[in-house]
């Protein structure tokens, strides 16, 4: 009966030590982050990225999605066939 006892202590115990260590994790967490960020300073500009439009070849690449997707369903489709 003493080890059931024992035993009983050791998981209440645990629990305790358990909420304890996340508690003291979050509130030195909480401590830690009540610092503002410091102001940016000033950089120079970014180059601009050139104009590359899309619009040459969207046809060609709307086709092609349109047969690999064909591709990717009629591959599934054997492969589910198969499996039956």
């Amino acid at each position: 009966m003493l080890f059931f006892s024992r035993l009983k202590i050791m998981k209440i115990s645990k629990t305790v030590f358990f909420v304890f260590f996340v508690t003291l994790i979050s509130v030195s967490s909480v401590i830690a982050g009540t610092n503002t960020p410091p102001k940016p300073m000033a950089k120079a500009a970014a180059p601009k990225p050139p104009d590359v439009p899309i619009d040459q070849s969207l046809l060609l690449l709307v086709m092609a999605a349109l047969l690999f997707g064909t591709y990717t369903l009629y591959q599934y489709n054997l492969k589910r066939k198969a499996s039956v």
